[in-house]
């Protein structure tokens, strides 16, 4: 950290996260309550949906998990039907995971509800602030993704 920065106050990850975690999970229709998944499961089918193709790797990552659970929670999803697993077709040692018909529509249905309750949540706001929070929201994970990219492993190139 250099002499400019200052400190990042972790309450403001900690609301955001909190928010956002109460908008995901919570008041699942009950087309998603009778499929009992779990918060990872969600998670997981929210990602592959969202990133079609994202190797089992990748998706560890993301979720922020071992290699090992995301195996266990996709072979669960696959029994469902939900998801799907093929090898890369360039390097056979990946695993991609792709959304079935039965998750694509899942996935819809699990977006308009987080899109519903997001815009009742977001209504007490004037046009303006809902503008800047989203505008805000959107240069935040750019930014975050520009630094999530130039991420390297000790010892290699970040050039690589």
């Amino acid at each position: 950290m250099d002499q400019q920065s200052s400190p990042l106050d972790i309450t403001v990850f900690t609301e955001i996260f909190s928010f956002m975690s109460q908008l995901v999970f919570q008041d699942f229709d009950s087309n998603l309550e009778d499929l009992k998944l779990t918060k990872m499961e969600v998670l997981i089918i929210l990602i592959v949906a969202t990133k079609e193709g994202i190797s089992m790797t990748e998706l560890a990552t993301q979720v922020g998990t071992s290699k090992v659970q995301i195996s266990r929670s996709i072979a669960n999803l696959e029994k469902r039907q939900i998801v799907q697993r093929q090898h890369n077709e360039i390097n056979r040692r990946v695993v991609n995971v792709y959304t079935t018909k039965e998750g694509k529509a899942l996935f819809q249905r699990k977006e308009n509800q987080v899109k519903e309750k997001l815009a009742d949540t977001l209504s007490i706001l004037t046009k303006e602030d809902y503008i800047s929070v989203n505008e805000h929201f959107a240069d935040a994970m750019a930014i975050l993704t520009k630094y999530k990219e130039l991420k390297h492993e000790p010892g290699e190139s970040p050039l690589c």
